[in-house]
């Protein structure tokens, strides 16, 4: 195998793993809404009455489907996590409703094994796979301090993925541990490095599964609509003819002529190429002139060939807009280093499905410079310490919170403890109000789409909730590569899409 394909594996694992992060698993009875309430700061952060003493976290042995070490790392501590002090506003809250139940709610979870060892060992140590169990750990503990989900204590259920393990058998073995040994109520997402087949089975049993991380198109949500919960994503769908739309306003299609994509395999990634951006380039008066499709989306070697060829044929077609459907930044980056080589600079329309932030680390600074495009995920898109404007005021909330929980922000885990936050606080913000929320997929599906655009989002700048789909970004910023600082920008409002 040559070098590029060697490296393949472990950047694919990592681009699974950078979408994911939005689906780590946290959260609190701290809630973000759009409105004040007594107790809250205008942007929706408010914290809950301190309950009297903390309740014991039951831990059911985890499944794995390799042997590993102990599934809590090491050093991980079983004490709960100082309790934030009191709502900068005052004042209290009411009482929830008496929930219907009182047994405890079994929740699952997910978490990867081995991927920065996997990482490091080819050459790719500067990149951290943030660990997103201990985020899990610490707001699941803060939760059963202070009062449970609607006052029922949460009893987590862990599922370990290991990286270099058979994607497929990982996500059947996880559904099985949820849906037949514990029989959880919700998976919050976390990282993993399964084929994306998780969320199909979890459905199938009515588990609904909170912020994968894994995308889809915009037929894909409205299937799942009752399971596939993705608070700070956007369908390819919407995105793909939003970045088209974007690059027209910005006058980034002025000199272009042809059109190259880059896809994986399959019928979310083929749907959102075909109904989201080969219309959007029609209206601009553009089409889609040579696109490549990779054999796999988990075979490196398969997707490293694929992106050399498709360089290889757009540059000798004179391609000079570049697009990829290929979530995650490895078939970018490797198409970007094979372009470098070959001094080839077409133009680039980067989202944040690319993972920006991923490619400022790994990709050709030279083709880097050559992009632009949209974001709607800050974690992922930007260095938040390098951009300030990144921040929301629910955002800043939100890690001020995971900070008095002691978690890490930096690097990539800036946006896992912002994603986890919208995983959870709108899960406990309907079980306060409707004790039933619960019950069943449908009763949450109806409980969150209430919230319409009424909750004030930590992790991306607008959602809403509605009855269609569950893809629940609903606000992108225009983004750019500064080459002084060779990293990602936002530039200008946010805009609310269509």
């Amino acid at each position: 195998m040559s070098t590029v394909a060697a490296r393949r594996r472990p950047v694919r694992r990592l681009a699974a793993a950078v979408a994911l992060v939005v689906a780590a698993g946290c959260g609190s009875t701290v809630q973000l809404n759009g409105q004040a309430a007594p107790g809250q700061v205008a942007d929706g952060l408010s914290l809950p009455p301190t309950a009297a003493a903390a309740t014991p976290v039951v831990e059911p042995p985890t499944p794995a489907v390799d042997s590993g070490p102990d599934e809590r790392p090491p050093g991980e501590e079983r004490s709960t996590p100082p309790a934030p002090g009191p709502s900068p506003g005052g004042g209290s809250r009411s009482s929830p409703a008496a929930p219907a139940s009182t047994a405890p709610l079994v929740v699952g979870t997910y978490y990867l094994n081995g991927g920065n060892a996997a990482l490091s060992g080819l050459g790719f140590g500067g990149l951290v796979i943030p660990d997103n169990k201990p985020v899990f750990d610490a707001f699941m503990r803060y939760i059963n301090a202070h009062g449970g989900v609607g006052g029922r204590r949460i009893v987590p259920v862990y599922y370990r993925y290991n990286s270099g393990g058979n994607p497929q058998a990982q996500d059947a073995a996880a559904c099985a541990t949820f849906t037949q040994d514990h029989h959880v109520s919700l998976v919050f997402g976390g990282i993993n490095s399964g084929a994306g087949q998780l969320l199909p089975c979890l459905a199938k049993h009515g588990v609904p599964l909170i912020g994968a991380g894994a995308g889809g198109d915009a037929s894909y949500f409205e299937r799942y609509r009752e399971y596939a919960y993705e608070p700070d994503q956007m369908n390819f769908t919407t995105a793909l003819r939003v970045l088209v739309e974007d690059m027209k306003r910005r006058g980034y299609l002025t000199s272009v002529h042809k059109v190259g994509v880059v896809q994986y395999p399959g019928e979310i990634y083929t749907n959102a190429v075909d109904n989201g951006l080969a219309p959007a380039l029609r209206a601009v008066g553009l089409k889609i002139d040579s696109r490549v499709t990779t054999g796999s989306t988990t075979d490196n070697g398969a997707i490293a060939g694929a992106a050399a060829a498709a360089e290889l044929r757009f540059a000798a077609s004179g391609i000079d807009l570049v697009i990829f459907m290929t979530p995650g930044g490895a078939a970018e980056t490797y198409f970007m280093t094979a372009a470098s080589t070959q001094h080839y600079k077409p133009r680039y329309g980067i989202w944040s499905a690319d993972s920006p932030f991923v490619l400022e680390k790994v990709a050709s600074k030279g083709q880097l410079q050559n992009t632009i495009g949209i974001g709607f995920e800050p974690g992922l898109d930007v260095g938040a310490a390098q951009d300030p404007t990144a921040h929301t005021k629910a955002g800043r909330d939100c890690l001020a919170f995971g900070r008095k929980l002691r978690l890490n922000e930096a690097g990539l885990g800036n946006g896992l403890v912002r994603a986890a936050c919208d995983d959870w606080f709108p899960i406990l913000r309907v079980a306060e109000r409707d004790p039933h929320a619960l019950d069943s997929a449908g009763n949450l599906a109806a409980a969150l789409d209430a919230l319409g655009t009424s909750y004030a989002s930590a992790s991306t700048f607008a959602m809403r909730f509605t009855p269609e789909r569950h893809d629940e970004a609903h606000g992108y910023r225009d983004m750019f590569f500064n080459y002084s600082c060779a990293c990602y920008h936002y530039v200008g409002p946010t805009r609310l899409v269509d």
